[in-house]
């Protein structure tokens, strides 16, 4: 489901760009590539003239760490799951282009983007992804680092810093169905009480 969700912002990426005026000496419209940035060597990344995507980290959302085990069915019978695993994802856009200006200019798109668009689900998003829950519902925070952090994740990335955005996309929930236990619903209780003899 995190390739998904990934897959689908990058389509949506790529029909926003699609749609913008290219800025002159440009030869073809950028592309949002979902890629391991660390992978690419200093050659690729310069040839390359995209918007690439990468996960950097992936945390839980501990404040919705106690979600019921259970959940009632029409049939009045409990079904009991281990609860959802709620996980945000930061997502990094790095604009690798060989003309910095083209770069800073497509990095102003991208979060312009994000700014009229930061929700997805399956009523405003176009994805023929199979994978996501019909329910899907995620929502796309601009996460600012320090120059210490900066600093660190390009470090960590092992190649030189480009102009750059992190984003961190909340809440990706994943379960996977395994029942473990079915029982029906307390529906009355009765006190007997003994007669002493």
């Amino acid at each position: 489901m995190i390739f998904q969700i990934l897959e689908l912002l990058t389509g949506q990426l790529n029909s926003y760009y699609t749609g913008l005026e290219k800025p002159s000496g440009l030869d073809n419209i950028p592309t949002a590539i979902l890629k391991n940035i660390s992978l690419l060597d200093d050659e690729a990344l310069q040839s390359t003239n995209n918007i690439i995507l990468t996960l950097v980290n992936i945390s839980e959302e501990s404040t919705m760490k106690n979600n019921p085990a259970h959940a009632i069915r029409n049939n009045q019978m409990v079904e009991y799951n281990n609860p959802t695993v709620n996980l945000n994802l930061y997502v990094l856009f790095s604009l690798c282009m060989t003309n910095y200006d083209h770069a800073l200019i497509y990095l102003s798109h991208t979060i312009n983007y994000f700014q009229g668009m930061y929700t997805f689900n399956r009523q405003n998003s176009v994805s023929t992804e199979d994978g996501l829950p019909d329910d899907f519902y995620v929502i796309m925070d601009l996460h600012s680092l320090t120059f210490e952090q900066t600093n660190f994740l390009w470090s960590t990335l092992g190649g030189k810093q480009h102009p750059f955005v992190l984003y961190r996309l909340r809440l990706l929930q994943m379960q996977r169905k395994s029942t473990m236990e079915t029982r029906g619903t307390i529906k009355q209780v009765r006190i007997d009480e003994k007669e002493n003899s």
